[in-house]
């Protein structure tokens, strides 16, 4: 006669079969329009039952919330770990929260099933199915009631919100700003949780720095703190079915205020093996870092290159440097965009255009314009003749670093303005140019695989913001000049490139 527990992983092991299965059969149903305008990507029940294994604190009677359960996945990967608990609940109540209502017999079924293992092992279930939208759903609850939950599970949907849009403006109305879907539904989660509840979450990486989500953060760190991150070393296997290419991390945090180490685990898929590192808080997130970057150190190589980072302590501001966002939004302004330069024509730069640390323009026959018109429509997109440090806002996959630098010298380039395109980030000091030692020093500094090395540290996206290069520290104008005076025409390989910085910063 079977045990209890062999019982539990049984059936455990065959409703996450079916379940694959018809998420599968779902998912290839779904228009890939109707995923992308919900936001909609299911999790991979082994990634579910390896999210619901974080749950640490046994409770005698659980509230489980699911925010866009989709059809259960999670849910039933959480009760099924909570039946196989030495110390079992007495009872699990779930709200399961689903906007799609075709999805919302799938999801019965399984709660059903839910309801079934758990009488199996003694535990009284019941479930609720809340077919809307959890941003209303859930402000309504927060207006009559808080910290009803003390276990959330989620995949919440990855999309921007408008920032004219009524979601937007009922989420000010709650007190929170935030410009993505998926850190609003973890925001009002947050408040639903009870004290010492627990949240785990499967999202995008992007909240972990940047400008756009620094509220997001001093919101939901006010009173949450981390206690397991797990990292993905693919972008693509988290939702792999999906074609999903966000870099995604899953978190497991704690409403408390008891701050204490953070275990970080990574793998690069779901079949390899898991490395684990323990890290103190705060070295993922610095107690004086106004910002609150959330930077994840997979292991001492990755703390070593923190506390080499931590001895170079000017800032941009120091050197008397700034950095902005290419002007030319280019689909605005197609009448004055040429392939080739003519009369009251200057260059027009794209990432296109970088070629092994400077430019390679124009380019004929080419997909993207190689000059825009010089007239009064045009005047305030354009910046000055001089040199300067361009950065591609969007790194390409294939990429072997994110930070991709390339130097504009005005030797090469004799026109008296320039214009810097949209998906350009540009160094410059006041709106005019550097010389040119400094902006070589600069691209080399910036192309250094200990810069790529911390970068990576908080940034966990294919975008490089202004803030992310505003936030990293800078040798001083001395050191730039030396890193500059190394090289001539081209920047030298990484090797190189490494054995420059490492000697003019002495480390």
């Amino acid at each position: 006669m079977l045990t209890l527990n062999k019982q539990n992983e049984l059936y455990s092991e065959l409703m996450l079969t079916q379940i694959d299965f018809l998420r599968q059969q779902v998912s290839k149903a779904t228009q890939k329009q109707t995923k992308s305008s919900l936001g909609q990507f299911f999790t991979e029940p082994r990634l579910a039952s390896f999210m619901s294994d974080m749950f640490a604190l046994n409770v005698p009677h659980v509230k489980l919330l699911d925010p866009g359960a989709g059809i259960g996945i999670l849910t039933t990967a959480a009760v099924t770990q909570l039946c196989r608990n030495k110390k079992k609940p007495l009872s699990i109540e779930v709200i399961a929260v689903e906007i799609d209502e075709n999805l919302i017999e799938y999801l019965r079924s399984t709660l059903e099933f839910c309801k079934k293992i758990c009488s199996l092992n003694g535990i009284d279930f019941k479930y609720s199915i809340v077919q809307g939208d959890f941003i209303e759903y859930g402000i309504s609850l927060l207006k009559d009631t808080c910290g009803c939950f003390n276990k959330v599970i989620m995949n919440p949907p990855y999309k921007k919100i408008s920032s004219k849009s009524k979601t937007r403006s009922t989420l000010r109305e709650a007190g929170i700003e935030t410009t993505n879907l998926y850190t609003a539904f973890v925001a009002i989660s947050k408040r639903l949780l009870a004290r010492e509840g627990e949240l785990i979450a499967i999202t995008p990486r992007s909240f972990c720095n940047g400008t756009y989500f620094k509220p997001f953060r001093l919101d939901f760190l006010g009173d949450m703190v981390f206690r397991k991150i797990h990292l993905f070393n693919s972008r693509t296997d988290a939702f792999k079915d999906d074609e999903v290419l966000q870099e995604n991390i899953i978190y497991h945090a704690i409403k408390s205020d008891q701050i204490g180490n953070v275990i970080i685990t990574s793998s690069d898929n779901l079949d390899t093996e898991v490395s684990t590192h323990k890290l103190s808080y705060d070295q993922l997130i610095h107690p004086e870092d106004t910002e609150k970057f959330i930077r994840i150190l997979r292991d001492e190589d990755d703390l070593k290159v923190k506390r080499l980072m931590e001895k170079i302590t000017g800032s941009l501001a120091d050197l008397g440097i700034s950095v902005s966002t290419g002007r030319v939004v280019d689909f605005r302004t197609k009448e004055n965009l040429r392939d080739q330069i003519t009369e009251d024509a200057v260059p027009l730069i794209y990432p296109t255009h970088f070629h092994e640390g400077y430019l390679r323009w124009p380019i004929t026959p080419a997909d993207k314009p190689n000059a825009i018109m010089k007239n009064d429509q045009t005047a305030k997109m354009l910046v000055p003749r001089g040199n300067y440090v361009l950065i591609r806002r969007f790194s390409p996959k294939e990429d072997k670093r994110r930070i991709v630098p390339a130097v504009y010298d005005e030797n090469q380039m004799r026109f008296e303005y320039v214009g810097f395109e949209n998906h350009i980030n540009f160094y410059h000091q006041n709106g005019s140019g550097l010389s040119l030692n400094l902006a070589k020093g600069l691209a080399i500094y910036l192309s250094s695989t200990l810069v790529d090395s911390f970068f990576r540290q908080f940034n966990g996206h294919t975008q490089v913001n202004v803030g992310d290069l505003k936030s990293l520290p800078y040798p001083s104008y001395e050191m730039l000049l030396q890193m500059g005076e190394s090289f001539e025409e081209f920047l030298p390989n990484q090797q190189e490139i490494d054995g420059v910085v490492s000697r003019v910063l002495g480390i």
